[in-house]
């Protein structure tokens, strides 16, 4: 064969697998009640957000590569399900104690994800109330990952850009302890999300010492509450929608 044709043959060759393996790109997310998350990329990597053991909620083995804690409150840093939590890479955003924390900055890279941090607070008095949280983004198969942990304000421009875009937003939305909904619906504006609302941290049937999700979702159209399924198979080649997707998910397969 001659060298041109082979150089041809070869360059066809690496092109299609390279457009087929981006054509398969698929991010698996479950949610496991309160504001516990596990995203699977594409590429196989776990990413585990805020675990807790909250006995209203069934036990559930959730493996991780890598764990990122938002703040060291027990409903949202208890590695109890986790059952290989001795070999994860596990990144706490805040830590101290109650009386004195301490926001601990992140960026680097983990396998195929790129992670950093930003510093928030769990109330409107600068954690004066209930102490400081960590929101965490996650950069992985072309798509960004906000994680606001147990944000309980509106954002500042500096918080704003460090954020920056973000595709998919996971924000607490039951009141009492963090953002209500109406904060929430202030915050998603300014955040502006380009594919995915993923409501967190409000009340089910389960657990009632949240609000439910009503004031959040009052007025929006197009909601899909998948009652049935904690799990979400998002296909990162499909056509970017004109407004987000509000998706409501079950905290179990059997739903709340």
């Amino acid at each position: 064969m001659p060298l041109a044709r082979w150089l041809v043959l070869a360059v066809w060759f690496f092109v299609s697998n390279a457009s087929a393996s981006a054509q398969n790109k698929k991010l698996t997310i479950r949610w496991y009640g309160q504001s516990f998350f596990q995203i699977t990329t594409s590429s196989g990597t776990r990413v585990v957000f805020d675990p807790h053991a909250i006995e209203q909620y069934p036990r559930q083995i959730v493996p991780a590569d890598l764990v990122l804690i938002s703040h060291p409150h027990l409903d949202h840093a208890t590695l109890n399900y986790i059952p290989n939590r001795d070999k994860a890479k596990i990144i706490a955003g805040i830590t101290g104690t109650a009386r004195r924390q301490e926001f601990v900055p992140v960026d680097e890279t983990f396998r195929d994800c790129r992670i950093w941090n930003v510093s928030l607070f769990h109330d409107k008095d600068n954690g004066m109330l209930r102490g400081r949280n960590a929101a965490f983004v996650v950069e992985v198969d072309g798509v960004r990952i906000c994680h606001l942990g147990d944000l309980g304000h509106e954002l500042n421009d500096r918080q704003l850009k460090k954020i920056g875009p973000v595709d998919i937003l996971m924000i607490p939305i039951g009141g009492i302890y963090t953002l209500n909904g109406t904060d929430a619906r202030a915050v998603v504006d300014q955040i502006r999300p380009r594919r995915l609302v993923l409501p967190m941290h409000y009340g089910t049937k389960a657990f009632q010492e949240l609000l439910g999700p009503e004031e959040f979702l009052e007025g929006l159209a197009g909601v899909e509450r998948k009652r049935n399924t904690n799990e979400l198979v998002l296909d990162l080649n499909t056509v970017i929608p004109p407004q987000p997707r509000v998706v409501l998910l079950g905290w179990t397969t059997e739903g709340d």
